[in-house]
């Protein structure tokens, strides 16, 4: 019989911290979204039941920086719709040097996700929570600093401001949540921008036979690499045609039927992460 109860008491035990611990992440153990933002009914890793001593001891930031020229790699406040931008999410505590983490990113007016996530580093998952995208620890992260980074795609035009929430639990990594010491809730605004930056003047995109009767060809030498997203606007400001094209060795060269064009001065707009160039031509 005492053999039975000690085996008991252990496999219990065993179990707890298991539970306890989120080692491999609080929404991947069941513990769900404790960012402290939408979603979490302002539940962080500092509630009973998760990790909840010292808390705000452990202190974290993003930054959101522009993955597009001009000014690549700036620190920004602000984003452009559909653009891509590097995010790091750090986490400091005076003596801890292990961490795990959880955040999400969302918009301001209906708490949906905001933009798309991609490029996750080592130890870092993306789960998904009530409809949101969760990213948070695969595993325990060493080191003086916990520093994640990923890509992320902002949404469209007219999204508004967006929203980072997350939390930083540095542990001492005796497998419990006892002695660990969770961040308070960090969260950063970022405001949809007005502006939409233009794509290098210098090196035009060359259009022709313009004036245009079938076909118009776009073609530009040494440019980006990646997708390129072609409209045509009518002198009434409506998108009378989309077409994509990728470009993989620097010449972009891109035809687009014009043939069911109506005569009259159109607008060409080439847009690439982030940035647009906005060139007339006359379909005849």
């Amino acid at each position: 019989m005492t053999k039975k109860v000690l085996l008991t008491t252990a496999f219990t035990a065993l179990t707890f911290i298991t539970l306890t611990s989120n080692k491999t992440g609080p929404a991947t153990n069941g513990q769900g979204n404790k960012t402290g933002g939408p979603g979490s009914n302002g539940e962080t890793c500092g509630m009973a039941g998760c990790h909840t001593s010292g808390i705000g001891t452990t202190t974290g930031a993003f930054e959101v920086r522009k993955r597009f020229k001009p000014d690549s790699n700036a620190i920004v406040n602000s984003y452009m719709p559909d653009s891509l931008y590097t995010v790091k999410f750090t986490g400091t505590h005076l003596t801890l040097t292990k961490f795990g983490f959880q955040l999400e990113v969302v918009k301001l007016s209906d708490s949906t996700n905001a933009g798309t996530i991609s490029n996750l580093g080592p130890k870092v998952q993306s789960k998904t929570v009530g409809g949101r995208t969760l990213l948070e620890h695969t595993d325990t992260i060493a080191g003086s600093q916990m520093s994640v980074t990923f890509v992320w795609k902002a949404p469209s035009k007219n999204s508004g401001q967006v929203r980072f929430y997350g939390v930083v639990n540095a542990v001492n990594g005796d497998g419990t949540s006892a002695n660990d010491k969770p961040s308070s809730p960090i969260m950063i605004g970022l405001a949809e921008s007005l502006n939409t930056p233009y794509l290098t003047k210098e090196n035009k995109f060359s259009l022709y036979p313009n004036p245009a009767s079938a076909m118009l060809n776009i073609k530009r030498q040494s440019t980006d690499n990646g997708s390129y997203e072609m409209q045509i606007i009518n002198n009434s400001g409506q998108v009378v045609s989309t077409t994509n094209t990728e470009v993989n060795n620097g010449v972009l060269e891109h035809n687009v039927n014009t043939s069911s064009l109506a005569s009259g001065l159109y607008m060409l707009r080439v847009a690439h992460n982030g940035e647009q160039q906005v060139m007339p031509f006359i379909k005849q």
